[in-house]
């Protein structure tokens, strides 16, 4: 398999080895179902379980069509991308015995396609993201013991404007001088990370402002700690009523109060953790109140564990396969 920088070039040239791969796991452990969730590789998933009569579960994510044409900035790539990519997942979907989905705002989507969806949100891990002492982290990062951290965990990609949260980091600085800022996460197929780093720097605020780059899943939990307020700023509005970002499940199992956009399905899951910020001066008020009022907070969130995520797809594999 041969990696890319260029994400269509990656997924386009590797279909061949994914197919290749997903034939032998299948025929050599004789699996009973298989779970896709991705564009190329999911036809090729596809393709690999219908040579050897297995049921397929597609899980979609996120609209592909859009998180595709996000990489880019040429309009007239975007919208072959697009299109192309719809024409991709629509041929998943029609060749899948059962699609399931991740927010309400997918399953209604779907059905205007004309697709039928099961609704199984994201989940946590439960049994390591927890609210924990972040005194250690800070001191690993750098971060000043009385700081008030403004964090974000995910993938340091441009549908989340946090060239905007950099923006007016300078203005957060003026009115609460011990502010810092933590990005823990790091970029997929761009150099968005790089402008940010950059922006920070122009803006003369590079050192409050903390990038770890990817870290391993068990370690995010330890990343999220130091944070005082959590941030999801979510901007393409194409996505914002698609949403409900993975991230809002581990900030919540981390008693974190959530500073947001407005994500409607995220909002309907509740909590007087969150915050919604429309613009740069509800952004700086969400702030102003975190600041001045800190909190650690108390979620329910064991229902959205991965254990309970993981019975419901155990449920539709065996009302697939008929074994338990």
């Amino acid at each position: 398999m041969a990696p890319h920088q260029n994400p269509l070039l990656h997924y386009t040239l590797n279909a061949p080895c994914h197919y290749r791969v997903i034939s032998k796991i299948i025929r050599d452990h004789e699996i009973d179902v298989v779970v896709g969730a991705h564009v190329l590789a999911g036809t090729a998933m596809v393709r690999a379980a219908e040579r050897y009569g297995v049921p397929v579960v597609f899980d979609l994510k996120d609209w592909f069509p859009d998180s595709a044409a996000a990489y880019y900035k040429n309009p007239a790539i975007k919208w072959v991308l697009r299109e192309g990519v719809l024409a991709i997942t629509r041929y998943n979907l029609d060749h899948s015995d059962v699609i399931t989905t991740v927010s309400p705002g997918l399953v209604e989507k779907l059905k205007a396609y004309g697709y039928e969806a099961e609704l199984i949100t994201n989940g946590v891990n439960t049994d390591i993201f927890h609210p924990m002492d972040g005194s250690a982290m800070r001191s690993a990062l750098g971060i000043a013991p009385d700081a008030f951290v403004l964090g974000f965990a995910g993938a340091i990609e441009r549908w989340y404007a946090l060239d905007e949260v950099i923006r007016l980091f300078p203005e957060v600085l003026k009115r609460h001088p011990n502010a810092e800022l933590l990005i823990v996460g790091g970029s997929l197929f761009t150099g968005y990370m790089d402008e940010l780093q950059a922006l920070a720097a122009r803006l003369g605020v590079s050192g409050k402002v903390h990038f770890t780059g990817t870290v391993d899943y068990n370690d995010l939990p330890r990343c999220i700690a130091p944070m005082d307020l959590c941030l999801i700023p979510l901007s393409p509005p194409q996505w914002v009523d698609i949403a409900l970002p993975n991230k809002y499940f581990e900030y919540s199992a981390c008693g974190k109060p959530i500073l947001s956009t407005p994500i409607p399905d995220m909002l309907r899951m509740g909590g007087d953790h969150i915050t919604v910020y429309r613009d740069g001066q509800e952004f700086l008020e969400g702030v102003d109140e975190a600041a001045v009022n800190p909190r650690c907070c108390t979620i329910p969130i064991e229902e959205h564990a991965w254990k309970k995520k993981a019975e419901a797809f155990e449920r539709i594999f065996t009302r697939l396969t008929g074994k338990t």
